[in-house]
């Protein structure tokens, strides 16, 4: 299970090590500047302390959730329509396989030798779709929120059909801290294929160079 202290803490370490320099490759492929990379991981710090609205008496909204999505659509609305596009594919595909997730991996983690909790396949799954579609970070980090909110969305709407009387609420029940955590999983997930594939590429350029001087 995701907690919010696991999640607030290294969402502080990211910060701290951008202020100080780090990461600027990323953040340039995101099209981010420091401050930008900044306000936005404080924003998503600042979200785990927001309480919940009570839309309706069976329908609540962590007001966390709310400042995750108006990151996604500050991130998608500055950017190329084509970008924008891919980062929504990204996120109906990750929504799709946490959804089947869910549906088909073990609830009980000692019920097989191989388990992944459906909270982290987010991170994993947006980050390698974002990169296979176009080795874009961005939508590697828009996919890993709206995936989590999609999924919880179809959640509400499956309860409320069959009528279980309980209450209903988006970002509830450590999901806030799910999708805030699994951008940086999935960022980093693209960012260390893409290093990979571009250090590969140099060896094979360099491998090549050196047969033809021979």
């Amino acid at each position: 299970m995701i907690t919010p202290t696991v999640t607030i803490t290294l969402l502080g370490i990211v910060t701290v090590l951008i202020a100080l320099g780090f990461g600027e490759r990323v953040l340039e492929r995101m099209r981010l500047n420091t401050t930008a990379a900044i306000i936005l991981l404080l924003a998503m710090v600042g979200a785990h302390f927001l309480p919940e609205l009570a839309v309706f008496p069976d329908f609540r909204v962590h007001l966390g959730a709310l400042i995750l999505s108006g990151i996604v659509t500050y991130l998608l609305t500055t950017t190329s329509a084509q970008e924008a596009l891919r980062g929504l594919l990204v996120s109906v595909i990750t929504g799709a396989i946490i959804w089947l997730s869910d549906k088909l991996l073990p609830i009980d983690p000692e019920s097989s030798w191989f388990t992944i909790d459906p909270l982290f396949v987010s991170g994993i799954v947006a980050g390698l779709t974002a990169y296979v579609l176009g080795r874009s970070r961005r939508s590697a980090f828009c996919g890993a929120i709206l995936g989590l909110l999609f999924v919880d969305i179809a959640n509400i709407i499956e309860l409320s059909r069959l009528g279980t009387g309980q209450t209903l609420e988006i970002g509830g029940g450590g999901l806030l801290a799910a999708m805030a955590l699994n951008p940086l999983i999935a960022v980093g997930i693209a960012e260390i294929i893409g290093e990979i594939r571009e250090r590969l590429h140099r060896d094979k350029v360099l491998t090549s160079g050196s047969d033809d001087n021979e």
